[in-house]
């Protein structure tokens, strides 16, 4: 039997985003699936646990040394992750392993499989399923508005230390790529932006994600039910968000868009998540927006059946699993080019792409939308048709298994 260890630096938690929960889904879906092998995941948790979920997946939380949770007074409420240079503890547990997979090239559990395998001579592979270097321009930019405006105006506005870190992070993800066997890059990425060398283009595969098809379907619902859950008339048209309530996704853009479409027709604004920057979608947006926090699976499958519209203005994506699971309901995205757009083969047709960033012109489509009932038809039926996504489990097998058997020969 083949030990794989794969290296999530993130905290294993019910509302964790959509990198950790990637992990999460392969691992159920596979759980009693290669016998030849034993997967364990390392996620972030606050003790040191040990949990098997199947015959061949075992689960394993480690506390972080440096939680990147000491940044949060600065303004970077991002998922937390380990800031320290390597985990001693996870470099000795490492040693037993065939194969070890990085799901990030920046971190402390990224540098410890890095450092262990050049010193136990244990093959290294990689995937990239965050844009990091863009999370981090966006954060420092936002740390210095704290200070006065001379500071600012240095590392920002001359310095321009927002650009030169996540150039640094592009270089350091390149240079990691180098030390890897194979990288699995998510197919959504521009290989422009990262500037990837040849011979770590060499390296690198495409990786797509999957979904559940037994959650995620057309199919029917208790409607009635619905509207006296979420408190929403027959005659309310029906916008949902689902992610983080967060800046970064786009929910005060959405807020925005609410508060002007309310003026003009009957709406609620359903957004579903980890409610972080809820109280200001409120101040934005005022009434008939429903911040329900974190539901599970089949409830949010309920909703993406339910609502008119998808609506997710995120500008920082790598390729949106949202998007897809609304897709797989039959619900129509409205999304933005950098965000959801990756999601959508031709505007018009599996979605709509909105370019500006402007809440005015997003209310007016959205609005010319809502009252065109044969294009909204049109748009459900070519998604239901012609949308067919694979299942976790083909995902593992193609870009995964495939890979690592042709490296462990």
């Amino acid at each position: 039997m083949k030990n794989i260890a794969i290296l999530v630096d993130l905290k294993l938690t019910t509302h964790a985003g959509g990198h950790v929960k990637f992990w999460e889904r392969v691992s159920y879906s596979i759980k009693n699936s290669y016998k030849k092998f034993h997967f364990s995941l390392f996620f972030l948790g606050d003790s040191f646990k040990k949990k098997k979920i199947g015959e061949n997946v075992t689960f394993y939380t480690l506390k972080p040394i440096i939680s990147s949770k000491v940044l949060k007074p600065l303004g970077v409420d991002a998922d937390a992750t380990d800031l320290f240079p390597i985990n001693p503890r996870l470099f000795m547990i490492l040693k037993d392993f065939d194969l070890i997979h990085t799901t990030d090239q920046l971190f402390t559990m990224a540098k410890t499989g890095l450092y262990a395998s050049r010193f136990w001579k244990i093959p290294l592979t990689t995937s990239l399923h965050t844009d990091t270097p863009s999370y981090s321009g966006y954060y420092i930019k936002k740390i210095f508005k704290n200070f006065p405006r001379f500071v600012y105006y240095l590392f920002i506005d001359k310095i321009k230390l927002h650009q030169r870190i996540p150039k640094k992070q592009k270089l350091r993800m390149n240079n990691y790529l180098l030390n890897c066997e194979k990288g699995m890059i998510n197919d959504h990425i521009p290989f422009k932006k990262y500037k990837f060398q040849s011979d770590v283009l060499d390296k690198i595969t495409k990786l797509s994600r999957g979904v559940d098809k037994n959650i995620f379907k057309r199919k029917k619902i208790d409607k009635k039910c619905l509207f006296k859950k979420y408190e929403i008339s027959k005659e309310d048209k029906i916008i949902l968000f689902c992610g983080r309530i967060h800046e970064l996704k786009g929910v005060f853009l959405l807020s925005k868009i609410h508060k002007i479409l309310k003026k003009q027709i009957k709406i609620v604004s359903i957004l579903a998540g980890q409610n972080i920057h809820g109280d200001k979608c409120l101040e934005i947006g005022g009434s008939k927006i429903k911040l329900i926090g974190y539901v599970d699976q089949n409830e949010i499958s309920k909703l993406y059946n339910l609502c008119d519209l998808f609506v997710f203005p995120s500008k920082y994506e790598i390729g949106p699993q949202v998007v897809l699971e609304a897709k797989s309901c039959g619900a129509i995205p409205v999304v933005y080019p950098t965000g959801g757009g990756k999601r959508i083969s031709k505007s018009g047709e599996d979605g709509i792409i909105i370019k500006e960033y402007d809440s005015t012109i997003w209310a007016l489509e959205i609005k010319k939308l809502l009252n065109d009932k044969k294009k909204i038809n049109y748009m459900r039926s070519k998604i239901l048709d012609e949308f067919k996504p694979m299942s976790w489990k083909k995902i593992f097998q193609k870009f995964f298994i495939d890979e690592w058997n042709l490296i462990l020969k």
